[in-house]
């Protein structure tokens, strides 16, 4: 999405006569004010650049989903009125990178008055299970601040200590079977070394810690054959290479009472 900032109406000159115009000046200037301080040069030098219409009357903003609008205006409130030379860029991207959805931003200034922000914003992959709550991350494993995880329910839930730097490999690995992903609702990585994962139906399925794709592509054409995720099944345990376990879903029987 493409969102202008802020454009200011006034008198626009041609960037070359602007440039001319400005430099002109600018070497008056410094040819009889050569003995100031350097700060009050620099100063000087600011305002004969707003003076001449190099101030940011445009600042254009791509790429921007899910970062809030009042984040972006508040940072380019504090660009209104100055010199556009006097903007430090380095300063502002690293202002910007602040913002939680923000992954990476190119900022291009354009003479005479234009500022370019492009964002990159980060892919949120799963919700993390954490003692605060569901977190929304991305694909490395960043839990995305002031996003909302419950605008995001649809994506699978990750869980266990790792999982959030993982969770990518395994989703890569689960999304190959598209029909079988469709009923996964969460991960659990089990002691940093492979991974359970669990059905919408309640069904778990361990897989292996070598070659997971391997046993999730088996089960997936098993699935095809058999449709055995739909049995009654509390568990598939793929841990063993070749072999496959299954757990029934036996009910626990209540002890009764006494009458």
């Amino acid at each position: 999405a493409e969102l202008n900032i802020f454009a200011i109406q006034g008198r626009t000159l041609s960037l070359k006569a602007s440039i001319i115009g400005f430099f002109g000046i600018l070497l008056l200037v410094l040819g009889v004010a050569g003995y100031w301080r350097a700060d009050l040069l620099q100063a000087e030098f600011h305002q004969l650049a707003i003076a001449q219409g190099f101030t940011p009357r445009t600042i254009q903003i791509t790429g921007r989903n899910h970062t809030k609008k009042q984040e972006i205006v508040a940072i380019a409130n504090q660009m209104k009125g100055r010199s556009i030379f006097a903007i430090d860029l380095i300063e502002l991207r690293k202002n910007i990178l602040t913002l939680g959805w923000v992954e990476d931003a190119v900022i291009i200034r354009t003479l005479p008055e234009k500022l370019e922000i492009h964002l990159l914003e980060r892919q949120p992959v799963a919700l993390l299970q954490t003692p605060d709550g569901h977190q929304l991350i991305d694909a490395g494993g960043a839990i995305i601040t002031g996003a909302y995880p419950s605008d995001f329910s649809h994506l699978v839930v990750a869980s266990g200590s790792g999982a959030a730097l993982r969770v990518s490999f395994i989703l890569d690995i689960l999304r190959s079977e598209p029909e079988l992903f469709a009923d996964v609702w969460a991960v659990q990585y089990v002691s940093e070394r492979r991974w359970d994962i669990h059905m919408r139906s309640g069904l778990t399925i361990r897989l292996p810690e070598q070659d997971p794709l391997v046993a999730w592509s088996q089960l997936a054409k098993l699935e095809q054959e058999t449709a055995i995720t739909e049995r009654d099944l509390a568990a598939i345990d793929l841990r063993v290479p070749g072999q496959l376990v299954v757990e029934p879903n036996i009910p626990i029987r209540g002890k009764g009472r006494k009458t």
